[in-house]
């Protein structure tokens, strides 16, 4: 349309265009993790990250079906940065502890009265009110099937380490090797499973300071069955012996500057004290099946056993907790996430169906511990899943549902005030039909408990096609609306504008004015009331019939609805489903 203006408008040799687009800025903070698969294969990354990759790629990300309430992968039109100086931002907290900053006027999803999933700004959002929270990403696991067989030690951490020293190991001959040349370690690095199993205890037992000038590994792992054996006849392999501390049975030790060039390049320095520990980069690289080995190494010795019916895990190092919450999402694990004592962070299963698929899953040596997931598994009525029950736009569906006498009885009963178990939900609600969607859905309705003010100088967002909305920090969030309605597309199309008409060469372009491309919904309409405009004579919808009514379900309709709701004026729009 703008084309076709801006050639009309150089047939009236006019000196401008006027187009009524408006942005809708949609935001969240640049640590946020969303979900993102191109050509090299899939992984979980920060928003800030995903906005500066290459444009020649094409991605997707996990969004869901808001027709069918399905998730699954969807292309990515559009990535975005803006300056949230002026704006005010929060910081969201809900009751299994997922955590996400947004801008005033970024919308996350709620559940309305008739059990429809409908967006609530940022500045609309209250303590109480249920989120929309994917709880199992199962089906989307198939993203990671095959193994990551090597890493390329080669492009890994050839920089100096941040204590300064320059590192001993050199490489020769497709490999690293120090100047005994005792000791030999293939570029092309090996991602076996025991290796992997490696990784993960080191992460919960092991650890050091990069500054440090020793170049020992250090495992307290003498307490769990198989572990010692395991580095034992891994390290063997290479040549080197394995020490176990003369002070106690816990301790053992691993002397190699080779073998700590190695674990430097593969971003595995930290410690738990100073919360340095993380999942490394690589850690998305890897297949499923391969990280539920290295998670189950850190779970040997960092996890608990099942206590009070929870079985949870401490962490000074948060990016170790936040990571492993998403690789257990996609095996349909739904944990908490919250603060705990001195600093940690702590992730807890507490669904007897956790328990079962960690359990069967995750293949920990840690007995104890395994048995304990074992006998939780098999205990019924701790499946506080989706907490439908909680949602009040579900009740007063079940109480406008046309049912056999006795039935919403047996739905309120069964549904949650006496059982709050995923089953008992799910069956209590097979009698509504309008709720067939929202039963079978792999969504959480969880309750906000925490809002908190925060400031941002730039925060991002994502444009998704055919889905309006995308999973960020295990939020569904609402997109960022359309890329041809940004201050940064129209600045890009007039400078087109100046290089390809004969006004624009000859010094004389047609500037493009957007007027209202900055206003709320709300002030928009409030401006058109002002002007005497019609609004009943208007239409936003994408999916209009044939008489021009609105379907009053799409983005376009529930963004138009809002806005007159936010004006206090009353919506004129003619709607299919009301006259």
């Amino acid at each position: 349309m703008l084309a076709l203006a801006l050639a009309w408008a150089e047939v009236l040799e006019a000196e401008a265009v006027f187009i009524g687009v408006n942005a809708v800025d949609y935001s969240v903070s640049g640590d946020t993790r969303v979900w993102l698969r191109g050509r090299s294969g899939a992984r979980l990354m920060r928003i800030e990250d995903v906005c500066n990759l290459p444009s020649e790629d094409r991605y997707e990300t996990l969004a869901v079906d808001l027709s069918s309430l399905q998730i699954a992968w969807k292309p990515l039109q559009g990535r975005h940065r803006h300056d949230v100086s002026g704006k005010r931002c929060f910081r969201l907290r809900l009751e299994r502890g997922q955590r996400i900053e947004i801008t005033e006027d970024h919308s996350l999803f709620t559940i309305d009265a008739g059990g429809d999933l409908v967006t609530v700004r940022g500045d609309e959002i209250v303590l109480g009110m249920p989120l929309v929270v994917p709880f199992d990403l199962s089906l989307q696991a198939s993203a990671w099937d095959r193994d990551l067989e090597t890493i390329d030690l080669r492009w890994l951490g050839q920089t100096r380490s941040r204590s300064g020293r320059v590192s001993s190991v050199t490489e020769a001959d497709g490999q690293l090797t120090n100047r005994l040349r005792r000791v030999r370690v293939p570029v092309q690095f090996p991602m076996t499973d025991e290796f992997l199993r490696i990784v993960g205890l080191w992460l919960a037992e092991g650890g050091k300071h990069e500054s440090t000038s020793s170049r020992s590994l250090a495992f307290s792992i003498g307490g769990l069955e198989g572990a010692p054996d395991l580095l034992s006849q891994y390290f063997a392999s290479y040549g080197l012996p394995v020490s176990k501390s003369p002070a106690n049975g816990f301790d053992f030790r691993v002397e190699s500057s080779t073998f700590h060039e190695v674990f430097r390049r593969l971003e595995l320095l930290g410690t738990a004290k100073s919360g340095t520990k993380r999942f490394p980069g690589w850690f998305w690289n890897l297949s499923q099946r391969q990280r539920r080995i290295l998670v189950a190494g850190f779970w040997d010795g960092d996890g608990c056993q099942v206590w009070k019916g929870e079985a949870p895990v401490h962490q000074k190092s948060r990016q170790l907790i936040e990571e492993l919450y998403h690789c257990l999402l996609l095996d349909g694990i739904f944990p908490t996430v919250k603060r705990a004592a001195h600093g940690q962070m702590r992730l807890a299963l507490t669904r007897s169906s956790d328990f079962a698929r960690f359990v069967e899953l995750y293949p920990l040596w840690h007995r104890a511990k395994r048995d304990s997931l074992g006998v939780a598994a098999a205990l019924e009525g701790r499946d506080k899943t989706t907490e439908l029950w909680k949602s009040e736009g579900l009740w007063k569906a079940v109480a406008g549902a046309e049912l056999a006498p006795g039935l919403k009885s047996r739905a309120y009963n069964s549904g949650g005030k006496y059982d709050c178990g995923v089953r008992a939900q799910r069956c209590a609600f097979a009698a509504i039909s309008s709720l067939d969607r929202l039963r079978d859905s792999k969504l959480a309705f969880l309750r906000v408990v925490d809002i908190e003010p925060v400031a941002h100088q730039f925060m991002y967002d994502l444009s998704v096609e055919g889905a309006q909305n995308f999973i960020a920090n295990g939020f569904l969030a609402h997109n960022s609306g359309y890329p041809d309605c940004r201050p940064e597309f129209i600045e890009a199309f007039e400078q087109m504008a100046t290089l390809a008409t004969k006004a624009g060469v000859e010094g004389k372009p047609c500037r493009i004015y957007t007027p209202l491309i900055a206003l709320s919904k709300a002030d928009i309409i409030r401006e058109g009331v002002r002007l005497g405009v019609d609004f009943s004579l208007t239409v936003s919808c994408y999916q209009a019939d044939s008489e021009g009514r609105a379907c009053g379900r799409c983005d376009s309709c529930r963004l138009r609805r809002e806005g007159f709701e936010a004006a206090g004026i009353v919506d004129p729009t003619r709607y299919q489903n009301r006259d």
